[in-house]
């Protein structure tokens, strides 16, 4: 599977050393030490419930310094995202921390709905962003897992009017970044457990 790099040439960016390994190990274990619940989906209007159907994974509610560390760097993006995607950001929405357990998945969407009933913060995304804690491993391997992967579709087509669909190669410390109206998933995790945290620009 490709690596973040790979989708610069779609008009993405991918930074694969956005996070450095003793810092992505630190927010592991703040995950593990966390307060978990269930995610959550959009339902109906501006309504959000779990729907473990369409969405099975974990948000952790993590330190504040953990959560400023990631929101500093992606702040520190801003001028990159600016020459990618050619328009201002006005900031970065609060991150979260996920973990996805073997089985855990969520189903093609996209991250941003500009539905008049739907949530602001939903109507404000502009670009997505998923940086990776660990790394995918063929075969269970210690901080590493199997299966999920981000999907993303619409950047290629099969010829016949349908999309193919990318899936990009989880690294330890890489980040990605796309079009919060992009359709994208993340498959069942097959083995190990997948450590992420994700926040859009607005």
């Amino acid at each position: 599977m490709p690596e973040v790099s790979f989708f610069n040439s779609f008009g993405l960016l991918g930074v694969s050393d956005f996070l450095a390994p003793e810092e992505c190990r630190t927010l592991r274990e703040e995950i593990e030490r966390a307060s978990i619940s269930a995610a959550t989906v959009r339902e109906e209007g501006s309504e959000y419930g779990v729907d473990e159907g369409r969405r099975k994974t974990r948000w952790a509610v993590v330190s504040p310094e953990a959560a400023s560390l990631v929101s500093e760097r992606m702040g520190e993006l801003e001028p990159r995202v600016q020459e990618v995607f050619g328009f201002e950001p006005g900031g970065v929405q609060q991150p979260q921390f996920l973990v996805y357990r073997e089985g855990d998945f969520f189903r093609r969407h996209s991250d941003s709905n500009q539905d008049a009933g739907a949530a602001q913060f939903a109507r404000e995304r502009r670009v997505s962003v998923v940086v990776f804690l660990n790394a995918e491993s063929a075969e269970p391997a210690p901080d590493g897992y199997g299966g999920g992967a981000l999907t993303l579709y619409g950047l290629m087509d099969d010829g016949r009017g349908g999309t193919i669909g990318l899936p990009v190669t989880g690294q330890t410390g890489a980040l990605i970044v796309f079009p919060s109206e992009l359709v994208h998933e993340v498959t069942p995790v097959t083995h190990g457990e997948r450590y992420t945290v994700v926040s859009w620009f607005y």
